[in-house]
């Protein structure tokens, strides 16, 4: 495998810096949201608009990234982020919170989605794997601390004020690019060539396909949980923030962990193996989380499923976007990144509904099982053609 260059390196250490004070907003903002009064039905619609926008915006600073640039665009989504954030932290109404709360999901997840798009501009298949299974271990890694730090901060200097410092730091965050040269630009990209599926040969169409399938099922499983794994943890166990930092941590250094191998595990036991087999131990885990009790059990059996489902996700990315058009990166993963959070918005508002009934997270465990096991069966036909085509084996060498 080939040494990592300079502006890899370079990426990957503003991905740290960046997805630590990320993780500090996550576990923070819905404690401070409940702190002020506010319920699982609002927080639930909040977080259903950030979805949205998420979706919608998404696709435009996808589209944006590849005709102006990705660092550009990396720099103007953190700084919106932070003043959106300080914004929201000062001013918390309702009406406030719903409508900047649009914008803030679309500049929120742009990060993820022009980092991976601009690690693809500057790897080839002899590193690709590796970057990505790092990068992903170390916005997992950088979760660990965040969840950790955010959690104590919040409980010891406040939780407005720890979302002020979030805010602030997140948006100098890309100073770490400054040395980074900006990326190929094409001003031919728009929103219809975007949607234009015509000049995808039939391979790439079936994989396209299955791929937004199959993000559309596993991300509706996901959001109805995931994004309220503090939440979960305040309702049916009464723990302070820096416990639910401390517990949402473990599930993070397991994910970091796992992904941080996750490229030589991919070589040893196969691709599709060992994607397809930690997926589907995945689905028992989230069927025992409706009715395990027990504190430390459902933390353990939480952070199992986090990492099963978080470490398989560098093999997979790397090895879909390395089977479609290279030029098209960006925007393939704009599209994906609508399948994701237009599916989490509807979530994340059934979240709100099912949550406050009698054995409303029992029922939500299990509705998400139910997606979980979809999605897996679309991972399945997904891979058929990667397994075919020598993708697979041009970045893993294993075939299985």
């Amino acid at each position: 495998m080939s040494k990592l260059t300079q502006k890899v390196i370079n990426l990957l250490i503003f991905s740290s810096i960046s997805s630590s004070f990320w993780a500090i907003y996550r576990v923070v903002f819905n404690l401070f949201l409940r702190d002020l009064g506010y319920t699982n039905q609002f927080i639930g619609r909040m977080t259903s608009f950030e979805m949205l926008g998420a979706a919608i915006l998404g696709i435009l600073i996808g589209i944006l990234g590849d005709r102006v640039g990705k660092k550009k665009m990396i720099i103007i989504s953190s700084l919106s982020f932070g003043i959106l954030l300080l914004i929201r932290s000062t001013f918390p109404y309702e009406n406030i919170l719903l409508v900047l709360g649009f914008l803030n999901g679309g500049f929120m997840t742009s990060r993820r989605l022009l980092l991976d798009s601009y690690l693809m501009d500057v790897t080839d298949s002899s590193t690709r794997g590796a970057a990505f299974g790092y990068n992903f271990a170390i916005f997992m890694a950088s979760g660990v601390l965040g969840n950790f730090i955010g959690g104590f901060m919040g409980e010891y200097l406040g939780l407005r004020l720890t979302l002020y410092i979030t805010g602030v730091c997140y948006a100098i965050s890309p100073i770490l690019l400054r040395k980074l040269p900006e990326s190929v630009r094409d001003k031919r990209v728009t929103l219809k060539k975007v949607l234009d599926f015509s000049q995808y040969n039939k391979e790439e169409k079936y994989i396209l396909k299955y791929y937004l399938l199959r993000t559309a099922a596993i991300s509706f499983g996901a959001g109805l949980f995931v994004n309220f794994g503090n939440i979960i943890y305040k309702d049916l166990f009464n723990m302070s923030p820096s416990l639910i930092g401390i517990s949402l941590s473990i599930a993070q250094f397991g994910a970091a962990a796992g992904s941080a191998v996750s490229p030589l595990l991919g070589k040893k036991f196969g691709p599709f193996k060992y994607t397809f087999i930690l997926n589907g131990i995945v689905i028992p885990l989230i069927i025992s989380l409706g009715f395990i009790r027990n504190p430390f059990i459902f933390i353990g059996i939480y952070a199992l499923r986090f990492t099963f489902t978080n470490m398989t996700n560098p093999v997979e990315t790397s090895s879909v976007l390395s089977a479609l058009p290279k030029n098209r990166v960006t925007s393939i993963y704009s599209l994906r990144n609508a399948a994701n959070f237009l599916t989490r918005s509807l979530a994340a508002f059934i979240f709100g509904i099912v949550s406050v009934l009698p054995s409303g997270y029992t029922y939500l465990f299990l509705i998400s099982s139910v997606f979980y096991t979809t999605a897996l069966i679309f991972m399945y036909k997904l891979f058929v053609p990667l397994r075919k085509n020598g993708v697979l084996h041009q970045l893993y060498s294993n075939n299985s």
